[in-house]
């Protein structure tokens, strides 16, 4: 899924320049809401259709300033860096909740938080 501040209708947008945008299954803008990110307003939106909690979602970004708008909304931040785009820590920011350099490790440690939040069965549980 992806949550952009571009109107929507643009063709070909960057995903499709990418040769990724099948990778994706929706697509959300902001024109839904009339607000651009990090109003709360576009996350709302997003979890409402999706039927989950705002927490449930995560934002994946290379912009700082945009996992901090998803984080101060209720839902996850994870940051790729990139060269020259390091992490810069200041005061009262949230720090995000994942971090890495490339795509795979980022989508490793989210799938691995996920897999350390489900709750294991009764019959699978160590005695």
């Amino acid at each position: 899924m992806t949550l952009t501040n571009s109107a929507s209708g643009a063709s070909p947008t960057p995903l499709e320049k990418a040769d990724i945008s099948h990778f994706f299954e929706q697509h959300f803008s902001v024109e839904q809401v009339a607000k651009f990110k990090p109003a709360p307003e576009t996350y709302q939106m997003v979890a409402k259709e999706l039927s989950v909690e705002l927490s449930d979602l995560c934002l994946v970004a290379c912009h700082l300033w945009d996992t901090i708008g998803a984080q101060a909304a209720g839902c996850q931040g994870a940051f790729l860096t990139r060269p020259h785009n390091a992490l810069l820590s200041a005061p009262n920011l949230p720090v995000p909740d994942f971090m890495a350099a490339d795509l795979t490790t980022l989508a490793e440690q989210i799938i691995f938080s996920t897999k350390k939040q489900l709750p294991i069965p009764k019959k699978c549980r160590p005695i």
